[in-house]
């Protein structure tokens, strides 16, 4: 018996070994790296000049400006474009789960922004929908005769981040929604039929029979819109390319430009150090957001 436990166990560290290795190189190295790169001033990309400035960088950090821009941003996407995007979740998966003719069709075409590229999308928002002259708004607002809103300039500085968060939500809803409906699918029709019998309304029924029952899906989903929001970088790159505004300002844009400069603008001058620092206190949020919200929906299991 001995000699067969010590065969499976060689046997199941052979197996193991390239995962091992593979974690310890691509993921367990850079961190370790990057958390040692964060208190110090490094010269080049290499990492090889180092001076040690310990929680002076952070400290920088949190006391520049167009740092806390970024924050803060990120703050108001979480928050407000999470309250918005949620909101049309539940309110598309309450309606296509109320017995609506064509629910296929419907959740094909709320799903179907996320097959279009990112680039594409955010061409289609900026120069087409938001066009100052011929944008689609204007013309739907004018048509209207809201003249107030036809004359918002949706890539104006004032108005850039709000009109980013717009196309981001709508973005976004599909997939989101997808998941959603994927746990509702689970919950037994059963449950429904009782309690229409008992005379309770859609939104009834939503309220007191699906959301409870959602609970792990909705715990799984806030976490990763969490962790998305606090990486965001594809979408606000994308919205301003070549100098990026304050508006479009998020941790991982700033930490991309402080990381490697452009000569666009102030940041001419790579500090791999504070890039470095920035990673590691968006590690940390990830960390703290997930442990929070799994603390708030908590650990009860549900049988059905």
């Amino acid at each position: 018996m001995g000699t067969m436990a010590r065969s499976r166990n060689r046997a199941l560290l052979m197996f193991l070994a390239p995962a091992v290795v593979l974690f310890l190189f691509m993921f367990a190295y850079p961190l370790v790296r990057t958390i040692h790169l964060s208190f110090f001033r490094v010269a080049d990309l290499a990492g090889t000049d180092l001076t040690f400035r310990g929680l002076k960088q952070y400290k920088e950090l949190v006391h520049t400006p167009l740092f806390q821009t970024s924050f803060k941003n990120i703050f108001l996407i979480w928050s407000v474009g999470g309250i918005a995007l949620f909101g049309w979740v539940f309110l598309f998966s309450m309606l296509l789960n109320s017995g609506i003719k064509g629910k296929k069709f419907f959740r094909a075409i709320i799903y179907l922004p996320n097959l279009v590229p990112a680039v594409a999308m955010v061409a289609m928002w900026t120069q087409y929908i938001y066009h100052p002259r011929f944008g689609f708004l204007k013309t739907v607002f004018k048509t209207l005769g809201l003249e107030n809103l036809a004359k918002i300039q949706w890539n104006s500085a004032d108005m850039l981040f709000w009109g980013m968060l717009l196309a981001y939500v709508w973005g976004g809803v599909g997939w989101t929604l997808i998941i959603v409906l994927a746990g509702m699918e689970r919950i037994p029709t059963e449950l429904y039929e009782a309690a229409r019998l008992d005379g309770a309304s859609v939104p009834q029924q939503y309220r007191h029979i699906t959301l409870p029952l959602l609970r792990d899906v909705l715990r799984v989903t806030f976490v990763f819109w969490s962790i998305g929001q606090i990486n965001l970088f594809t979408f606000p790159k994308l919205w301003t390319p070549v100098v990026p505004q304050e508006g479009t300002y998020t941790p991982a844009v700033y930490l991309y430009q402080i990381s490697f400069g452009t000569r666009y603008e102030a940041t001419s001058t790579a500090d791999i150090g504070k890039g470095a620092a920035i990673a590691v206190m968006l590690l940390l949020l990830v960390l703290i957001f997930s442990f929070l919200i799994n603390r708030l929906f908590g650990e009860q299991e549900l049988e059905f």
